[in-house]
């Protein structure tokens, strides 16, 4: 058996959120390892350029493999030989991606709160894609929601999950006359069903929580903490769409990345209120619901905070 070992060719040259390595066992096996210093799950896509002699104990489409991992080094793919007496090689080259790469789309009528404190109000505004922006079709299935505030209000999370990402590092707000600023504050929350929220974030704020942070709906996530022309949240939800990751090429339209697709939301008004999209200009008063905030915990947790 003749034995052609290759290097890996990552797809990106500045500092790796995550890695992939591999290792020659002793019965001429080979591990291949991610390494991640990402909070939440990501999904690495590995493309095989050369796979001969050997067998993987992880499912491919064609020459790809998916494998969604979590912080840490782990094992993701093992290469067993193959009794054949040929030559055995392999080289990979690979990408990764934010979320579990999801077969089906999440459950979208998930109720979600108003991203403020009970009691505060916050009014709808019109977010417009990159696409339409620049003059072109809107994405079919572009959806998200502008939310505005006040100086000295809070950012609550609309849904629980894990603290993703986190910035505050951009200290000017946009301009209301500013066309579109790449460098903006953000918050990205990962939910228990894969999908995530962004919160992009048009002025500068104080963070009260961090990546790695477990939060629940309604949980302050941030504050205005200086003067600025506007104060608006982008908040938009999607998920990591598998079809779309097996492509071979994943450009990106503009800023729109082309390997997710987004999932319309439904707020909580009130009891008595039917839930529903928002409408345009209007203004809403934030409210909390015990059913919504238990909706994603455990029956340990729900007592842990006395909410059972």
């Amino acid at each position: 058996m003749i034995l052609l070992v290759f290097s890996v060719v990552p797809l990106f040259s500045q500092v790796q959120l995550i890695t992939v390595n591999s290792q020659r066992n002793q019965d001429n096996s080979v591990s291949i390892f991610t390494e991640s210093q990402a909070y939440g799950d990501y999904t690495v896509k590995l493309i095989f350029t050369t796979l001969n002699g050997y067998s993987a104990n992880h499912s491919l489409n064609g020459n790809v493999g998916l494998v969604t991992v979590g912080r840490g080094k782990q094992e993701v793919i093992r290469l067993t030989p193959q009794r054949s007496g040929g030559i055995n090689s392999y080289q990979y080259r690979y990408e990764y991606f934010p979320g579990r790469a999801l077969t089906k789309t999440p459950d979208s009528s998930f109720l979600y709160l108003l991203p403020s404190k009970p009691g505060h109000d916050v009014r709808i505004s019109k977010v417009s894609s990159l696409e339409e922006r620049l003059g072109q079709k809107r994405s079919d299935d572009f959806y998200s929601t502008g939310f505005v505030y006040k100086l000295g209000d809070t950012i609550c999370a609309s849904r629980g999950g894990v603290i993703y990402a986190s910035s505050q590092e951009v200290k000017e707000g946009e301009k209301l006359t500013q066309f579109y600023k790449s460098e903006r504050n953000k918050i990205s929350i990962q939910h228990k069903d894969g999908s995530i929220s962004d919160y992009s974030i048009l002025a500068p704020i104080q963070l009260i929580v961090s990546a790695g942070d477990n939060v629940l709906p309604g949980q302050p996530l941030a504050v205005f903490n200086k003067e600025s022309e506007k104060y608006t949240v982008l908040l938009a939800t999607f998920y990591l769409d598998e079809k779309k990751v097996l492509r071979e090429n994943n450009e990106n339209n503009g800023n729109r990345p082309s390997y997710i697709t987004y999932i319309p939301t439904y707020f909580y008004f009130g009891e008595n209120d039917k839930p529903s999209h928002l409408e345009l200009n209007k203004l809403y008063t934030a409210q909390t619901s015990n059913s919504i905030v238990t909706a994603e915990m455990s029956n340990r947790d729900k007592k842990k905070f006395k909410l059972k």
